[in-house]
Protein backbone atom coordinates (compact mmCIF):
# COMPACT_ATOMS: atom_id res chain seq x y z
CA UNK A 1 0.00 0.00 0.00
CA UNK A 2 1.25 3.32 -0.77
CA UNK A 3 -0.24 6.87 0.60
CA UNK A 4 0.52 10.51 0.68
CA UNK A 5 2.30 11.14 3.73
CA UNK A 6 0.42 13.29 6.37
CA UNK A 7 2.16 15.20 9.66
CA UNK A 8 0.84 13.49 12.01
CA UNK A 9 0.41 16.64 14.73
CA UNK A 10 -1.50 18.92 11.52
CA UNK A 11 -3.31 16.25 9.65
CA UNK A 12 -2.10 18.37 6.62
CA UNK A 13 0.28 17.34 3.71
CA UNK A 14 3.78 16.29 4.84
CA UNK A 15 5.67 18.67 2.33
CA UNK A 16 9.57 19.34 1.88
CA UNK A 17 9.29 22.96 -0.04
CA UNK A 18 7.37 21.47 -2.55
CA UNK A 19 7.54 18.05 -2.62
CA UNK A 20 5.08 15.37 -1.50
CA UNK A 21 6.00 11.95 0.55
CA UNK A 22 4.78 9.30 -0.24
CA UNK A 23 4.23 6.55 2.61
CA UNK A 24 4.24 2.93 2.39
CA UNK A 25 3.58 -0.34 3.96
CA UNK A 26 2.80 -0.08 8.07
CA UNK A 27 3.22 3.34 7.91
CA UNK A 28 0.47 3.64 5.30
CA UNK A 29 -1.71 1.13 6.81
CA UNK A 30 -1.06 2.93 9.86
CA UNK A 31 -2.32 6.24 8.68
CA UNK A 32 -5.37 4.70 6.79
CA UNK A 33 -6.08 3.55 10.37
CA UNK A 34 -5.75 6.93 11.51
CA UNK A 35 -7.94 8.17 9.47
CA UNK A 36 -10.64 5.70 9.22
CA UNK A 37 -11.04 6.02 13.16
CA UNK A 38 -10.72 9.94 12.83
CA UNK A 39 -13.50 10.95 10.38
CA UNK A 40 -17.15 10.50 10.98
CA UNK A 41 -18.88 8.86 8.31
CA UNK A 42 -19.70 11.45 5.50
CA UNK A 43 -17.22 13.63 6.41
CA UNK A 44 -15.39 13.79 3.70
CA UNK A 45 -16.85 14.66 0.48
CA UNK A 46 -15.01 13.27 -1.91
CA UNK A 47 -16.12 9.81 -0.12
CA UNK A 48 -19.11 9.86 2.07
CA UNK A 49 -18.87 6.49 2.39
CA UNK A 50 -15.00 6.63 4.24
CA UNK A 51 -14.84 6.81 8.06
CA UNK A 52 -16.16 5.12 10.93
CA UNK A 53 -20.09 5.32 11.50
CA UNK A 54 -19.98 7.22 14.86
CA UNK A 55 -23.69 8.89 14.49
CA UNK A 56 -25.42 5.79 12.97
CA UNK A 57 -23.72 2.99 15.60
CA UNK A 58 -21.27 4.29 18.09
CA UNK A 59 -23.06 7.26 19.96
CA UNK A 60 -26.70 7.74 21.43
CA UNK A 61 -29.48 6.15 23.62
CA UNK A 62 -29.93 3.70 21.84
CA UNK A 63 -27.17 1.75 21.12
CA UNK A 64 -25.47 -0.74 22.70
CA UNK A 65 -21.76 -1.50 23.54
CA UNK A 66 -22.05 -5.06 21.19
CA UNK A 67 -23.02 -2.48 18.73
CA UNK A 68 -20.75 0.26 18.82
CA UNK A 69 -17.75 -2.46 19.37
CA UNK A 70 -18.91 -4.14 16.25
CA UNK A 71 -19.37 -1.04 14.05
CA UNK A 72 -15.54 -0.60 15.34
CA UNK A 73 -14.21 -3.70 14.53
CA UNK A 74 -15.72 -3.40 10.76
CA UNK A 75 -14.51 -0.09 10.56
CA UNK A 76 -11.13 -1.53 11.26
CA UNK A 77 -11.36 -4.43 9.22
CA UNK A 78 -12.72 -2.35 6.04
CA UNK A 79 -8.89 -0.28 6.22
CA UNK A 80 -6.95 -1.92 3.27
CA UNK A 81 -4.41 -4.82 3.84
CA UNK A 82 -5.91 -5.40 7.10
CA UNK A 83 -6.22 -9.01 7.64
CA UNK A 84 -7.97 -9.67 11.03
CA UNK A 85 -8.03 -7.84 14.41
CA UNK A 86 -5.41 -10.22 16.81
CA UNK A 87 -6.90 -8.11 19.73
CA UNK A 88 -9.58 -5.84 20.69
CA UNK A 89 -9.55 -4.44 24.31
CA UNK A 90 -12.56 -1.48 25.06
CA UNK A 91 -13.40 0.57 28.30
CA UNK A 92 -16.61 2.36 28.23
CA UNK A 93 -16.56 4.82 31.23
CA UNK A 94 -20.53 5.69 32.08
CA UNK A 95 -19.98 8.65 34.20
CA UNK A 96 -17.75 10.79 31.34
CA UNK A 97 -18.83 9.41 28.39
CA UNK A 98 -16.20 7.86 26.90
CA UNK A 99 -15.33 4.85 24.78
CA UNK A 100 -11.89 3.60 24.38
CA UNK A 101 -10.34 0.62 22.22
CA UNK A 102 -6.92 -1.04 22.04
CA UNK A 103 -6.51 -3.44 19.58
CA UNK A 104 -3.87 -5.19 17.35
CA UNK A 105 -4.21 -5.67 13.67
CA UNK A 106 -2.36 -8.42 11.65
CA UNK A 107 -0.77 -6.93 8.12
CA UNK A 108 1.14 -8.41 4.94
CA UNK A 109 3.50 -5.98 7.48
CA UNK A 110 3.55 -7.66 10.56
CA UNK A 111 1.31 -6.33 13.04
CA UNK A 112 0.51 -3.15 14.28
CA UNK A 113 -0.82 -2.04 17.92
CA UNK A 114 -3.43 0.38 18.38
CA UNK A 115 -3.74 1.73 21.71
CA UNK A 116 -5.06 5.03 23.74
CA UNK A 117 -3.26 8.03 25.44
CA UNK A 118 -4.08 10.30 27.62
CA UNK A 119 -3.26 13.39 26.19
CA UNK A 120 -5.45 15.32 23.34
CA UNK A 121 -8.16 13.13 21.54
CA UNK A 122 -7.06 15.27 18.00
CA UNK A 123 -3.78 14.61 17.82
CA UNK A 124 -1.86 11.11 16.93
CA UNK A 125 1.72 9.88 17.87
CA UNK A 126 3.58 7.28 16.22
CA UNK A 127 6.15 4.89 17.92
CA UNK A 128 7.92 1.36 17.21
CA UNK A 129 8.10 -0.98 19.71
CA UNK A 130 10.30 -3.98 18.46
CA UNK A 131 9.04 -5.47 16.00
CA UNK A 132 5.74 -4.07 16.34
CA UNK A 133 4.40 -0.69 14.77
CA UNK A 134 2.89 1.32 16.83
CA UNK A 135 -0.18 3.72 16.38
CA UNK A 136 -1.46 5.88 19.36
CA UNK A 137 -4.75 6.36 19.50
CA UNK A 138 -7.28 8.93 21.88
CA UNK A 139 -10.38 8.12 23.58
CA UNK A 140 -13.40 9.20 21.33
CA UNK A 141 -15.61 11.57 23.18
CA UNK A 142 -19.39 11.01 22.64
CA UNK A 143 -19.33 14.99 21.72
CA UNK A 144 -22.83 15.27 23.64
CA UNK A 145 -25.34 13.11 21.20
Amino acid sequence: MNDIALDPLTGDLAMNGLDLFVIQGADAVRQQLDLKLSLWTGDWFLDTEFGTPYLESVLGKRVTLNAAVAALKTSILEVADVSQITRFDHGFDRKLRVFQVDFDCSTPYGLIRVAPKKKNFESFDYATEDAINTLVNETIPSHGY
